[in-house]
């Protein structure tokens, strides 16, 4: 199975697939939270194929979110849709890849710790 690793910051988007392979692209998050979904999308289709997705963040950061914990809801809510039928592990700051589900449940841990 192959892994791509996604990082959602505030301001890019960036994907690398661990064998030397990496893209980024401007995002300026805080503008159009609503297109997070299709950036991911079209950023994951320019990616070589792979069957899961690694995903940090500092998007929720943005002060287009009232706390981290919205933050994080919109932008899981958003790699779901963007994954399609991929598994996605979600990295918490306590160095544990953890499924879409307890990031949810878990949203400090998931939320960038600066």
């Amino acid at each position: 199975m192959t892994w791509l690793g996604l990082d959602i910051g505030g301001a890019n988007l960036k994907v690398a697939d661990g064998s030397g392979w990496a893209r980024g692209v401007p995002f300026p998050f805080w503008r159009e939270p609503g297109r997070l979904s299709a950036a991911l999308t079209e950023l994951i289709a320019s990616a070589p194929a792979a069957d899961r997705l690694a995903v940090t963040m500092t998007g929720e950061l943005c002060d287009c979110f009232r706390t981290k914990a919205e933050g994080v809801g919109h932008i899981l809510a958003a790699v779901g849709q963007a994954a399609g039928a991929r598994e996605v592990r979600i990295y918490l700051v306590d160095c544990q890849l953890v499924s879409m589900d307890e990031a949810r449940s878990l949203p400090q841990l998931a939320a960038a710790s600066n």
